[in-house]
């Protein structure tokens, strides 16, 4: 089981509406976040995980195409 003092949330600032940071640990011990913008889970080191929160907004779409571009 995940120790909840060692899972980090990534929020995005100034975002349209608020996140959900609130986990639950199912059966596999693993956290789950119920924020509707169905976040991306990552194991760090050994009992760390971050839940990196998307945009409302879809900030991310916008700097994931200036990156493509500009390779």
């Amino acid at each position: 089981m995940i120790n909840p003092d060692n899972v980090y949330h990534v929020l995005p600032n100034n975002d349209l509406k608020e996140h959900v940071e609130e986990c639950t640990y199912p059966v596999n011990g693993l956290p789950y976040c119920e924020c509707s913008c169905n976040p991306v889970y990552l194991k760090e080191g050994e009992d760390g995980f971050l839940v990196i929160h998307n945009s409302f907004d879809g900030r991310e779409n916008f700097e994931l195409n200036n990156k493509k571009s500009l390779n």
